[in-house]
């Protein structure tokens, strides 16, 4: 597997998530989403950025950490986080990491219990607790931790839950690494079997999102057929046909405008032979144009 990956796996998951948010509590902690309260929204947790389009880490800028309001039946809201980390991030820093981010989701929101989850993408495999002491004061956590290169592909491939696909595209992901052909493949393969019969229109679109991040659609390598592919699937059929009218809005001014250009330069041959004496059946053989048009240029 590829030790260092780029920052759009990061970024992938961290949107996904909060696109996602029910499913991705659904699927990595099934006990707190028995006691959710599906009556209410899943948001986020003021003052403390979720991620959004155009702050990505695509582009070497830093993508929040993820922190839900969870609404629980008969209680306050839960407060989850969830961490997500590069895969040659080290297994202490990992986990301090966590640690860290516990501590601090705690002292912003005193009301409410804190609980949370981890994705971790790399080589270490005993990534769930961080215990740390000073001189008699000692400190402990354990938390969940989703280590994605222990899955199984062919378990995860039969999975339909929307989480079970996006560990898989993950899964692959790693395995593609910055080979463009196996990125390829892969990514054909998510879309071609994320059915919208198995799916809702959201759960595919943060599905197919989180695919279109993990395998680089964007990037060199990639066949410009399946970054169009992705390009339909990902954005509204609204939007896409705005895209494709200006696009052809485009191409025909500008095959306007090259029509215009040869005409013109049609006159401007016609004028210089003209000017030369040469006879009008002459020019009317190397221009194409009528007699009364030269004539009307003398």
């Amino acid at each position: 597997m590829n030790k260092r990956p780029h920052k759009w796996r990061d970024t992938a998951w961290k949107h996904a998530i909060v696109d996602g948010a029910r499913d991705a509590i659904g699927y990595f902690m099934p006990d707190l989403a028995f006691d959710m309260d599906t009556s209410r929204e899943v948001t986020g947790i003021t003052g403390m950025e979720l991620p959004r389009a155009g702050s990505d880490s695509d582009k070497g800028m830093l993508v929040s950490d993820v922190f839900l309001n969870v609404p629980v039946v008969g209680e306050k809201d839960w407060n989850v986080a969830c961490l997500v980390e590069q895969q040659d991030e080290q297994e202490e820093n990992f986990t301090s990491r966590i640690f860290d981010s516990w501590i601090r989701l705690r002292a912003q929101r005193q009301t409410g219990r804190t609980t949370g989850f981890a994705i971790y993408t790399g080589d270490a495999k005993n990534v769930n607790s961080y215990s740390e002491s000073c001189y008699g004061f000692e400190a402990s956590i354990k938390f969940r931790t989703f280590h994605v290169p222990s899955y199984d592909v062919e378990e995860l491939k039969e999975d339909k839950r929307p989480f079970a696909r996006v560990m898989y595209a993950s899964r692959l992901s790693l395995e593609s690494g910055d080979n463009a052909l196996l990125r390829e493949k892969y990514a054909w393969e998510l879309l071609n079997t994320t059915s919208e019969q198995e799916y809702d229109k959201r759960q595919r679109k943060f599905i197919l999102e989180f695919a279109d991040r993990v395998f680089w659609v964007k990037g060199s390598g990639i066949s410009e057929e399946l970054r169009e592919a992705y390009k339909m699937q990902t954005i509204s059929l609204e939007e896409y046909s705005r895209q494709l009218t200006r696009e052809e809005g485009i191409m025909e001014g500008m095959e306007k405008g090259m029509e215009k250009g040869m005409e013109e330069g049609k006159f401007e041959v016609a004028r210089k032979m003209l000017a030369r004496n040469m006879s009008v059946s002459d020019i009317i053989d190397f221009t194409g144009l009528d007699e009364d048009d030269i004539l009307a240029l003398g």
